[in-house]
């Protein structure tokens, strides 16, 4: 019962820390991809920047037709604080973590079909 427990408890800490971990990488990752972008690729980040503000304009006038009240509010937020880089950012953030995710899925996927086979392939 009580290894149970503390099995249980290591599984939950563990599955904690690795969603922690994966979460870094995802950030890292975004901050790489920007900067790189920003320094090395300036016409690419100008053009990903104009479809940002594209994306920012269709958030705003999704606002202002779904809550017309306040519009007001959420164009100063939207435009006034976060703008077209920022919008960018969290779209690279995002591109990023399905990578991200796609990798680290697709990597444990193959380790473990390569003990099973390696499992069923030894004699007993």
């Amino acid at each position: 019962m009580f290894g149970t427990l503390l099995l249980s408890g290591l599984r939950s800490v563990l599955a904690v820390a690795y969603v922690i971990v994966l979460l870094m990488v995802e950030l890292v990752t975004a901050m790489l991809v920007y900067i790189y972008l920003n320094l090395y690729h300036l016409d690419t980040f100008g053009a990903l920047v104009r479809f940002a503000k594209v994306v920012l304009d269709t958030l705003i006038g999704q606002m202002e037709y779904w809550a017309p009240v306040s519009a007001n509010a959420a164009y100063a937020t939207l435009v006034g604080e976060l703008g077209p880089k920022s919008i960018l950012l969290l779209l690279i953030g995002l591109v990023a973590g399905v990578v991200v995710r796609f990798v680290v899925r697709l990597l444990s996927r193959l380790a473990s079909r390569a003990t099973a086979s390696r499992s069923v392939g030894e004699p007993a």
